[in-house]
């Protein structure tokens, strides 16, 4: 699993333990890897280099850190990371940090290998490798990106995997436009077929209590996971992520007006973690609690 390993390259590297780290299969059987990782304690020394492969890491600092040696092949530099920036490392490089800093930061992992398919899904050509002119390049949307994906890592259960896979996918075609030299955009435009959309429907609502992904609906779908995901959007008018948590929220409604089963149970039944964090989306939705519309129903 390239979380796990991912999780303890970043731990065994800077000397901390393993990285929070979860990771979005949105094409073939690559996949993307997000870690968040800090320490506000500096220590003595250089990061131990991961195994060279061929992928790329974003770093993206949610505060700044100054690292007086950051060391690429051998080439030393002293490097300030800001928020707001993104700081790109080629993997098939020998790259060390100077741990002598505090830092937190969030990290994505791309293999080549899932750049290359999901480019071939959308229809673009090749992304031969990422490259920046600078060791740290203005970078907003990554930085909400990451500031988006936080949570989720620090804690996975809260969120569908239709959360974590539209990130990725997100994130893919930024990185293809801004640092791989991707020039013009392909491939199809325009919402799902008909039959799309009773498909999907479908699939949401006999799969609720489970976690239905991008990656499964685009299947039954016969479109690649790029496509459906910007074409549900179009269809339904949100993500579907977005629409998983609606339709959870209203299959809560009709048990709880339909039926005598206490809040915990119903939460697990409509897919949430438990009822904390059903009652989180559902006060997001209808401004009140779970427990407060339920009576409101009853009184009627």
């Amino acid at each position: 699993m390239l979380a796990d390993r991912v999780s303890f390259a970043i731990g065994n590297g800077f000397k901390i333990p393993p990285a929070p780290t979860i990771a979005a299969r949105i094409a073939g059987t690559s996949e993307i890897a997000f870690s968040h990782f800090k320490s506000l304690e500096p220590q003595p020394g250089l990061s131990t280099p991961s195994a060279r492969e061929e992928a790329f890491v974003f770093n993206i600092p949610l505060m700044p850190a100054r690292y007086p040696i950051v060391s690429i092949d051998g080439k030393r530099q002293s490097v300030v990371q800001d928020p707001g920036k993104a700081y790109l490392f080629d993997l098939t490089s020998r790259n060390e940090v100077s741990l002598d800093t505090t830092y937190d930061s969030v990290r994505v992992h791309l293999p080549q290998t899932a750049i290359d398919y999901m480019a071939y899904e959308k229809g673009l050509p090749r992304v031969g490798g990422l490259r920046t002119k600078y060791l740290g390049q203005e970078d907003v949307l990554l930085y909400r990106l990451a500031l988006t994906i936080l949570p989720a890592i620090l804690n996975p259960a809260q969120v569908t995997t239709a959360f974590v896979e539209y990130i990725a996918l997100a994130l893919h075609d930024h990185v293809a436009y801004t640092y791989g030299g991707i020039r013009s955009r392909a491939g199809r435009t325009g919402g799902l077929a008909p039959w799309q959309i009773r498909r999907s429907s479908d699939l949401i609502e006999a799969n609720l209590p489970n976690d239905p992904s991008i990656a499964m609906l685009s299947q039954e779908c016969g479109i690649s996971a790029s496509y459906f995901a910007r074409a549900f959007r179009i269809s339904f008018g949100m993500t579907p992520h977005q629409w998983i948590t609606k339709r959870r929220i209203e299959h809560a409604k009709s048990l709880m007006a339909k039926t005598t089963e206490n809040l915990a149970q119903i939460a697990l039944m409509c897919g949430f973690v438990d009822q904390s964090h059903l009652g989180r989306h559902f006060v997001r939705q209808e401004g009140i609690s779970p427990a407060q519309w339920r009576r409101q129903q009853h009184a009627r």
